[in-house]
């Protein structure tokens, strides 16, 4: 849709400036009209030239269709950016990204108070791994300059680029070193919804600090179109429409076949793990319940109203999920008599005792890195087939894991 807008407009715009060369060579001065005056695309390196308040400097543009904690819009030379949410409870921000080269925009009234990015952006502090396969999908690692830990870094490309020399680490024992990434002066410093006094240092030097919430998105399409939010920093919309509209078919295609089940053939799912007497799970309004209802299961706490996780007690858990026929997303378990041992209690599930125990661990690193925090955010296609295996094994046959792996009796 966007693409083909973009290609009728830069055609009318090719015609002017081909009349306008005609004219000139028979000695007639002719000026493409400032309505007409367009790119062929956005700009994805550099700036402007010349300024023209008239020109639209994005004829390349993304459309919302899932994510419901971010919103964009566009105007001539700038684009504006609504995160709700920004840290839990907390009210929603506007960002100003202006097009490199062109006027900064009067910030008054809804933007009064908003941060201004300068676009694109030519380097990228990210303080989640979460970030990082979307600089992958875009291919654009070219801009990350700063990571907040190497160790759990991982992806061929990632740690290519991490060992590069062009990477730095700002947060090796989980604090920001401020005084560095100031000194640094990236064009971008992207968290994953927190605040702290280091971070209000790095905002107060005129860094842009921007907020990445996917984890409380409803659903892992919502989730994975932060790609576009990825986008809007670096001008790369076509890309990221085409990519995102592709991920989304596959994974409607798959997923309509899973909901096709029928309802008792559907297994209870329960999630998490417990922790001196709690026990965490994924909220019945989180993205993970929505993966397993659009992978053909029935979650255990579907009636839960939280969007992220929540800390319940472990009885309430044994009283819930005792039946629940898939234990997935607990984590850390080298195996089932190691998860006793941990808590003696675990044996009280059912999925325990029928050895049905998945974890998000087939791709991890001896340093903590975990590829199902980094590749699995935008490809929910991949992570949905993964679950239909393990609800359904008969409907993907030949899909190969990705992530999830049966946890061993030993």
């Amino acid at each position: 849709m966007v693409g083909t807008v973009s290609v009728k407009t830069s055609t009318v715009a090719g015609r002017w400036r081909a009349l306008a060369v005609a004219l000139a060579v028979c000695g007639v001065f002719a000026a493409v009209p400032a309505a007409e005056r367009v790119p062929d695309g956005n700009m994805i390196r550099g700036c402007v030239d010349r300024y023209d308040a008239a020109t639209d400097y994005f004829p390349d543009k993304v459309t919302v269709e899932d994510a419901v904690k971010f919103s964009v819009t566009y105007h001539r030379s700038y684009k504006v950016i609504s995160v709700r949410e920004t840290v839990t409870g907390k009210p929603s921000e506007k960002y100003v990204l202006v097009q490199c080269g062109a006027s900064v925009p009067k910030l008054e009234r809804e933007l009064a108070g908003a941060q201004v990015v300068t676009v694109p952006i030519s380097s990228l502090y990210s303080a989640s791994t979460t970030h990082l396969q979307l600089l992958v999908d875009l291919q654009r690692l070219d801009v990350l300059t700063g990571v907040s830990t190497m160790k759990q870094l991982i992806g061929d490309e990632i740690l290519k680029r991490a060992n590069s020399g062009r990477v730095r680490e700002f947060a090796p024992i989980s604090v920001v070193d401020a005084e560095l990434v100031v000194s640094q002066r990236p064009g971008l410093f992207m968290t994953g919804g927190t605040t702290s006094a280091p971070l209000a240092v790095v905002r107060s030097a005129g860094i842009p600090v921007v907020t990445n919430n996917e984890w409380l998105e409803p659903t892992g399409l919502a989730r994975a179109e932060w790609l576009k939010y990825m986008a809007l920093f670096l001008n790369e919309e076509r890309a990221a429409q085409g990519i995102y509209n592709a991920m989304k078919a596959r994974y409607k295609v798959l997923s309509a076949t899973a909901m096709s089940v029928p309802d008792d053939k559907k297994p209870i799912v329960m999630t998490g793990r417990g922790t001196r007497g709690d026990f965490v799970i994924a909220g019945g309004r989180s993205y993970v319940a929505a993966l397993i209802k659009d992978a053909g299961g029935r979650y255990a706490w579907a009636d839960n109203l939280v969007t992220g996780s929540e800390t319940i007690d472990l009885e309430a858990q044994i009283r819930r999920a005792g039946n629940a026929d898939i234990w997935i997303n607990g984590g850390g378990w080298q195996s089932l008599a190691s998860m006793v041992k941990d808590e003696p209690r675990y044996s009280e599930f059912k999925a325990y005792r029928t050895r049905q125990v998945w974890v998000y661990e087939r791709r991890v690193t001896s340093t903590g890195g975990n590829d199902y925090w980094s590749r699995a955010v935008s490809h929910p296609d991949l992570v949905l087939a993964d679950l239909v295996k393990v609800f359904h094994p008969a409907l993907v046959p030949k899909h190969e894991f990705q992530w999830y792996i049966q946890v061993p009796a030993r």
